[in-house]
């Protein structure tokens, strides 16, 4: 009798739980198995298509027995472009799952006892349709011209993606018109094979508060030509900045060159959270469902205890977005961020808002936090929202030598977020886990953690 897998192979299994790209897990033999597109409790006839050092993928043949909370997707392009990973399951039970996934994360990576956490359950979202402000479409050729799209799951394989039902329809509308512009101008996206055209993505971020649009064409080189079609592009309805982002490097992956330029209109929009105005600047960052950020914050302010803490520490601050939203609250705020864009940006919200008792600094956060520290500086709440491969070992070793003694960690990643809970909880106590749903019909969870120095 066989008990390993082996590639070609048919089985039947039991889906038990989602993993962190929302692929459903279940185990033959005590051996795991990864097989997209499936749910618990499902029972699947998988084919078996690669292995790996202590788990297999598969792909799902047959069905057996339906979860009742399988739903129909309601996005054309669900299962072949990767954007969505949950279309296919009810929403009440993707946030279900997603609380589960955050569980088993810190389970799996720290030694903390799940029953000295208070996880917590998701609040309402206002939508799960339509919530992204912003879109970074990669491009490409057809015989009808440029059309955006996104990569198939793990492949650079684009999809032909005009209509994103997750987008908000200004920003889908807006596209489609900036590409009718583009085709008329003749620019083509950048063919890495033949080494010909020129635009690499398009980039379009709505605000949610003023309805501003601003464009941003990220290319391999500037032509003039592209000066006259952001001329037009800036008389569509609510655009107001058009600027281009130079990406020269073929191997380079990331959306954005290291700077931008300004082709026609303001060089900012305006964004807000509750009483507070940001302007944002093409590479700037900001949470792309900006009503689902302010509930997020919103709770965030509860955490605070205004009376005995009076200095915030803000890393990883971004344009600024949490150091100015909570600056009411203390007598004194300090942002730092790597980003020299993102620092400038913050540097203009702070006057936009008169806040002199914030203020911001760049670099890297952990030998920031080192050289404020040796200054004499200190604080009595570190809060951060890091990238999705979360706090550098720099950070976390100055966090544990020199302790804030509250930290609220703001992460799209369980599986890094609990990782770094394991270094930290070696000073801290986690107090409180909160899940918001920041991107619905995916398998990210947004999620805040409240540590406190034990």
């Amino acid at each position: 009798m066989r008990t390993q897998l082996e590639v070609n192979q048919e089985v039947l299994i039991t889906i038990k739980t989602i993993g962190i790209n929302g692929e459903g897990i279940g185990f033959y033999k005590r051996q795991a198995v990864f097989v997209p597109g499936v749910i618990p409790p499902e029972e699947v006839v998988v084919l078996v298509k690669s292995l790996h050092k202590g788990y297999a993928v598969a792909e799902a043949v047959h069905i057996k027995k339906r979860a009742f909370y399988r739903r129909r997707p309601f996005c054309k392009h669900y299962g072949v472009c990767g954007g969505c990973q949950l279309q296919h399951v009810d929403y009440e039970e993707q946030q279900r799952l997603k609380e589960n996934l955050l569980r088993q994360s810190f389970e799996r990576y720290t030694k903390i006892p799940l029953s000295r956490i208070d996880f917590r359950s998701f609040n309402p979202i206002v939508t799960p349709r339509h919530y992204r402000h912003k879109a970074q479409m990669p491009v490409k050729n057809t015989a009808r011209g440029v059309v955006t799209g996104l990569f198939r799951a793990d492949s650079q394989d684009l999809v032909e993606v005009l209509d994103c039902p997750i987008q908000h329809g200004r920003v889908n509308e807006t596209n489609r018109r900036v590409l009718e512009i583009l085709d008329e101008y003749d620019i083509r996206a950048f063919d890495e094979r033949k080494m010909r055209g020129m635009l690499r993505h398009l980039v379009t971020r709505r605000s949610d508060a003023t309805g501003e649009i601003q464009i941003t064409l990220v290319v391999t080189i500037f032509n003039k030509v592209l000066k006259k079609a952001a001329d037009k592009i800036l008389s569509l309805p609510d655009v107001v900045s058009v600027a281009i982002s130079k990406n020269h490097d073929v191997k380079n992956r990331e959306v954005f060159g290291e700077t931008y330029e300004m082709l026609a209109g303001n060089e900012t929009i305006e964004e807000r959270l509750g009483d507070v105005r940001y302007r944002l600047n093409p590479k700037a960052f900001f949470q792309v469902n900006p009503r689902e950020a302010q509930n997020m914050y919103e709770y965030v302010r509860t955490l605070f205890d205004p009376k005995k803490e009076k200095r915030l520490l803000d890393l990883h601050t971004g344009s600024g977005a949490m150091a100015l939203y909570f600056a009411d609250l203390f007598d004194e705020v300090t942002g730092v961020d790597s980003s020299k864009e993102s620092i400038k940006s913050a540097q203009e919200n702070k006057k936009r808002n008169n806040l002199p008792h914030v203020d911001f600094v760049e670099g890297d956060a952990g030998r920031v936090l080192k050289k404020l520290k040796n200054t004499g500086k200190s604080f009595d709440v570190a809060v951060f929202d890091p990238p999705r491969t979360g706090l550098d070992q720099g950070l976390m070793e100055e966090l544990v030598r020199n302790p804030i003694p509250k930290l609220v960690y703001v992460s799209c990643n369980p599986s890094t977020l609990a990782k770094n809970i394991h270094r930290l909880s070696k000073t801290y106590e986690v107090k409180s886990v909160m899940p918001f749903d920041m991107f619905p019909q995916t398998a990210q969870v947004e999620s805040v953690v409240l540590l406190v120095k034990s």
